[in-house]
């Protein structure tokens, strides 16, 4: 998500000396002064031109002096406009390549998409050293095989949802009279015949265009089980979440001050929250990353996510990101999880 910064107000020393100090801050977590720019980097410029550059850098709010003896730390209009540069240059080494290649054909004909969901965030967590998500697929989105309804109890059916992805999904449904089995076999029937290869959105849509119809139409065995589909699709849309490598997370320099490891760990509980940054990614659908305050929750003000949407052929199932300080390797974990998206992808359509 880019705010907008405008490349055209920098000199090209003054975009030299702002990447090196960005690169050398998410580097070394440390305050950049003129001479470490100097020494490490061949700009061509002497020292005390690349302190008048930093000063001038700072009056445009693209650096911050913690301290008058301090060196320079990037701001977040500063992160912005160097993700916004390397983005298009982003590139992934080998290793890693092969590394993702391996863990996905170990899922080679899996049908457990929860266990193939959790160990992507799993590995996404061990690759970037952070906070890693992974939302399921919407089931919403998902062509459905076949659905099954199961008598639990009095007036209690499980509905089991078979995707065609291979997933399974569950939901216990409170019925307005008590079902035999031999009834219910006979509603699943009628609505796989009906309902077969159409997303749980699409089968939404039906069973209510169905319900708003002539009910005089349909026998009592129709409308009961019109009404018992619409009853299990209105509860199967909630988004599941995965999250792994917080204690990773915390290891970074960042989190030595406690109220900045507070407000990740209250982040990472509030999973609508989440959800929420994880569905502006599914929407974006490449890479998307949300600096600081672009986040709007106030409790990632300090942070930056990387998200990016997984899909099966060109329909997207769900996002998955990376949440860590607004110091981040940007070029490698950009890389990283618009990578894993598409080999997510190839995995689900196979």
């Amino acid at each position: 998500m880019s705010n907008g910064a405008n490349h055209s107000e920098l000199s090209n020393r003054h975009e030299a000396v702002l990447i090196a100090t960005t690169e050398e801050f998410i580097a070394t977590a440390e305050p950049v002064g003129s001479s470490q720019i100097a020494t490490r980097y061949s700009l061509g410029v002497r020292a005390a031109m690349i302190r008048n550059l930093m000063a001038d850098l700072e009056e445009q709010g693209y650096l911050l002096q913690p301290h008058t003896s301090a060196g320079r730390v990037p701001t977040e209009k500063a992160f912005r406009h160097y993700v916004d540069r390397v983005m298009p240059q982003r590139r992934l080494g080998f290793e890693d390549r092969a590394q993702i290649e391996l863990h996905y054909s170990g899922h080679a004909g899996t049908t457990d998409i929860s266990a193939m969901m959790r160990d992507t965030s799993r590995l996404l967590a061990v690759l970037t050293g952070q906070a890693a998500l992974v939302m399921a697929p919407r089931l919403e989105a998902v062509a459905l095989e076949r659905v099954r309804f199961v008598r639990l109890r009095e007036q209690g059916v499980l509905a089991i949802f078979v995707a065609a992805t291979g997933s399974i999904h569950h939901q216990l449904v409170e019925t307005e009279r008590d079902y035999s089995q031999e009834e219910l076999d006979r509603m699943a029937g009628y609505l796989n015949d009906s309902l077969h290869r159409r997303t749980l959105l699409e089968a939404r849509a039906w069973i209510q265009e169905r319900l708003t119809e002539d009910l005089a139409r349909y026998n009592r065995f129709v409308r009961e089980a019109l009404v018992l589909g619409d009853a299990v699709a209105a509860r199967m849309e909630t988004a599941v979440l995965f999250i792994e490598g917080s204690a990773q997370a915390l290891e970074q320099p960042e989190f030595t001050d406690r109220n900045k490891m507070r407000e990740l760990l209250r982040a990472l509980e509030d999973k609508t929250a989440l959800l929420d940054l994880l569905e502006r990614g599914l929407k974006q659908g490449g890479p998307m990353v949300s600096i600081g305050k672009e986040n709007f929750d106030l409790r990632l003000a300090d942070f930056s996510v990387v998200a990016s949407c997984y899909q099966s052929g060109s329909t997207p199932l769900g996002s998955l990101a990376v949440v860590g300080p607004m110091r981040m390797d940007y070029q490698r974990v950009i890389a990283l999880v618009d990578y894993t998206a598409r080999a997510l992808s190839k995995a689900l359509d196979h």
